[in-house]
């Protein structure tokens, strides 16, 4: 057959397929337990359209079908899998019999949450090409359904003594002269749409490997706009309830539920009244082995007291606050640090990568949290090896002051940790699809830099000695980052004005800081400077060079033609205090070192990629702004198809 013929045939069988889940759904007639199934409906719709469009089915307005690659000698098998599709929404005796609907005359349920959600959604993925796939689909699946329905109107008109018709036909053909179903048992129906994805899997199985990595890619994308069409606590309860059959470490669900503690009935009650904020048992400071001087330590590595030394390793993070804070904003800021320590323990998809939390404990003697992570290291964090005894480990941890290997320390030059490029490609889109996951659920990260991203297979607590790595210690040190420091992270819906961390005199943090969040007049926090923060850890990980490398940095004529220097403003690595107009100097340093040097050392996707990160505060100033609940989900995309798609097609 000519291949023209079966990509016809093919087409055909997809907008077939479109057009009997849509009428389907149309014609739905349940109650509100059933509310979440008919969601969960609707989202398994959009990847059978995602799929269409990666597959070939779905072009772009004004432009032939095709089939990609592979696809054409199994085309065959592509409409056996569709027609399946169609036949299960559509075959009457199975969905009376198997799935628990029972045919009705009444008219379908328009469900108001529901539909508020279907058109959020809609309206929201207008940003993402996507949409036009999906517009396109629909003006097709309109002409089509029209015309099938001439068809199976003419083959009615013969009436049921007509026996030219096959049984499944007749049944078939009913249905769509019906289209009406009530929906009698919940557990059948969650099956039917259960088995309506697995046969859009095993679509998504038979593509290429570059069309799979699209499809999730644009998975992803619909992940984003799910997650952000939940705006208020009947949306979200309705979304939470729809993913809630997905795996538990699945990107969607994760993240639901690390927006679903934007809603406050997790929190313990009266917490902030517990020495004990938090945790999955009882913490306290003396469980654990603390080093002389603790108290002003931002994070060190231990163990507990009792148990054995060779099993689990904890991190403490200090979290300090203003002691003369008001009683109130200590309140908001306590719920913070709660929802901060409930988001890094819940369970976490394998691309987000941060530590297991396992409780918070209040300090007010030295005017701090302390936030307890699990800490995977490897080995015993001694330089007398393995073997040391529990009692030596013990008196070791008490003595040191070390910290967890940092970016920032491989950064230092004395460190003589080199890694090839292919390393530092996969660090910075490992990095960043973390971060996405946190834009994901409308969470921000307010404390994005090189020392707050630690190596746990570094397989020590203190600095690395000076002295070479080899490629494959490298490779398996840079593999497994994890991302700390949420220094005040919030979600993004969350009041913004409690913390002082803008007025901060520690330059090393502030040099992270968009100029705009910096000094007393600094505006309220927005995503887009998590993104700038985000762009110059991308600079670190380019150039291989710590950010303060260019306090020192000497001007130069190529900078110059970027922007003029800041009037009046000197930097240097001596600097004490560090505020807005010295942020915007150093913007521009770093802006003219990226145009003028960065596409040549690691490539222009990279370049292009920093180059968005540093300039999208300037280009989306209101990208941050209360929106109804839209804030967050349009840079979030924006974030994730120029930067995290475009680092992780460097490393594929």
């Amino acid at each position: 057959m000519d291949p023209d013929a079966y990509i016809t045939i093919t087409h055909f069988a997809f907008q077939a397929a479109c057009i009997a889940v849509k009428t389907f759904q149309n014609g739905l007639r349940f109650s509100k337990d059933a509310e979440k199934l008919v969601l969960s409906l609707e989202l398994e719709r959009f990847r059978l359209h995602i799929w269409g469009e990666n597959a070939g089915l779905a072009p772009p307005e004004g432009e032939p079908p095709a089939l990609h690659g592979r696809l054409l000698p199994i085309c065959e098998i592509l409409k056996d899998h569709l027609e399946q599709i169609q036949c299960l929404v559509d075959d009457a005796d199975s969905l009376s019999n198997r799935y628990g609907l029972l045919p009705t005359q009444d008219a379908p349920t328009d469900s108001a949450v529901v539909r508020q959600l279907v058109n959020r959604m809609q309206q929201s993925i207008q940003l993402s090409r996507i949409k036009v796939a999906m517009r396109n689909i629909e003006k097709k699946v309109e002409g089509t359904k029209e015309r099938v329905n001439e068809h199976l109107a003419a083959q009615a008109a013969l009436g049921p003594d007509d026996h030219g018709l096959p049984e499944v036909g007749r049944n078939r053909t009913s249905t769509w002269k019906r289209v009406r179903w009530a929906v009698r048992d919940l557990d059948k129906f969650d099956k039917l749409v259960k088995d309506l994805a697995d046969r859009i899997n095993k679509l998504n199985d038979l593509l290429s490997e570059a069309d799979q990595r699209k499809s999730r890619e644009d998975n992803y994308r619909v992940n984003l706009v799910i997650v952000g069409s939940a705006v208020d606590e009947a949306s979200l309860e309705l979304i939470r309830a729809a993913v809630h059959s997905e795996p538990d470490t699945s990107q969607v669900r994760t993240a639901v539920e690390r927006k679903a503690l934007t809603i406050g009935h997790d929190l313990a009650p009266d917490s902030s009244q517990s020495r004990h904020v938090v945790g999955i048992q009882s913490l306290s400071l003396s469980d654990f082995i603390r080093p002389s001087g603790f108290s002003d330590l931002k994070r060190f590595v231990t163990v507990k007291t009792t148990g054995s030394v060779s099993g689990t390793y904890y991190l403490l993070e200090r979290k300090p606050f203003d002691p003369s804070i008001l009683p109130a904003d200590m309140a908001r800021l306590t719920s913070r640090i709660q929802r901060l320590v409930l988001l890094l323990q819940r369970n976490k998809s394998p691309d987000f990568r941060t530590p297991q939390a396992e409780g918070c404990i209040k300090d007010p003697a030295n005017s701090c949290w302390w936030i307890v992570f699990r800490f995977p290291i490897h080995g015993t964090p001694s330089p007398q090896g393995p073997d040391i005894s529990q009692v030596n480990t013990r008196r070791l941890l008490r003595q040191t002051r070390g910290a967890p290997v940092s970016l920032l320390s491989l950064l230092n030059p004395d460190a003589k940790f080199r890694p090839p490029l292919e390393q530092r490609f996969l660090l910075a889109s490992t990095l960043c699809a973390t971060v996405s996951e946190l834009y994901l659920s409308g969470w921000l990260h307010k404390g994005m830099r090189s020392d707050n991203v630690l190596f746990p297979a570094a397989g020590a607590m203190l600095q690395p000695p000076p002295h070479s790595y080899t490629p494959e210690a490298m490779r398996h040190i840079l593999s497994a980052p994890l991302i700390c420091g949420f220094d005040y992270s919030r979600h993004e819906s969350e009041w913004h004005t409690i913390d002082r961390a803008r007025t901060s005199s520690d330059v090393a943090t502030a040099l992270y800081r968009h100029p705009n969040y910096q000094g007393d007049a600094a505006e309220g926090y927005r995503v887009q400077y998590d993104v700038y923060s985000v762009g110059l850890v991308l600079v670190e990980v380019a150039l291989w060079m710590p950010l303060a490398s260019f306090l020192d940095a000497k001007k130069s004529s190529s900078s110059s033609s970027s922007s003029s220097p800041v009037s009046g403003v000197e930097l240097s690595g001596e600097m004490k205090l560090f505020h807005s107009p010295h942020a915007t100097e150093l913007k521009r340093r770093v802006i003219a070192r990226v145009n003028s040097e960065l596409a040549f050392r690691v490539g222009s996707p990279f370049c292009q990629a920093v180059k968005f990160c540093l300039e999208f505060g300037d280009k989306n100033p209101d990208a941050g702004a209360v929106d109804g609940g839209e804030v967050g989900v349009h840079p979030a995309m924006k974030f994730y198809d120029n930067v995290v798609v475009p680092l992780a097609r460097l490393v594929n």
